[in-house]
């Protein structure tokens, strides 16, 4: 009977080893799947990212005492001129001006987001844009955004690609 009960307990130690491992083989077919998935869906998006858009405004038409939120949506049209996103709504061109705006804007206001947003402003005079995505991610955050994360950040070639598109005549 011990023997029995021994055995038995071997028999179900073995097939849940086994079991065990024909679920690591499928998790692994099924990330494999999915990573092919959002490949798909990034290669989509990075096209996606360097086309014509709609919605071109210009930084001189936001008023210098524009709302927080006024400031937010003209930072976050700024970012796409650079970002990687499945979906964009708006665009401001980023160059000297509209960053000098944003800035004109935030250093006479009294924002909850003002000494975050002038790290942004920082770091974008001086053309540091390595983090670009995370900041269009945080601003697109604070005006409660659900899609059109941004996933990466536009090449030159891609960013020079983006410029042709929406702000040449």
């Amino acid at each position: 009977m011990k023997k029995t009960i021994i055995y038995l307990m071997a028999a179900f130690i073995a097939l849940g080893i086994i079991a065990l491992g024909a679920f690591k083989v499928l998790d692994k077919q099924g990330d494999a799947e999915s990573s092919k998935s959002a490949q798909v869906s990034d290669e989509k998006a990075l096209e996606e990212s360097t086309q014509k858009m709609e919605g071109l405004e210009f930084a001189q038409s936001v008023p210098n005492d524009a709302s927080e939120n006024a400031l937010w949506a003209m930072m976050h049209k700024m970012t796409h001129q650079k970002v990687v996103a499945s979906e964009k709504w708006g665009l401001i061109r980023m160059n000297e001006e509209s960053i000098g705006k944003a800035e004109e804007i935030l250093l006479s206001s009294d924002f909850n987001s003002k000494e975050n947003l002038l790290e942004i402003i920082e770091r974008w005079k001086n053309g540091q844009f390595d983090q670009v995505d995370d900041e269009h991610n945080f601003i697109w955050g604070m005006q409660g955004g659900s899609i059109g994360r941004a996933t990466g950040i536009l090449s030159e070639q891609q960013e020079k690609e983006f410029i042709e598109n929406n702000f040449t005549d």
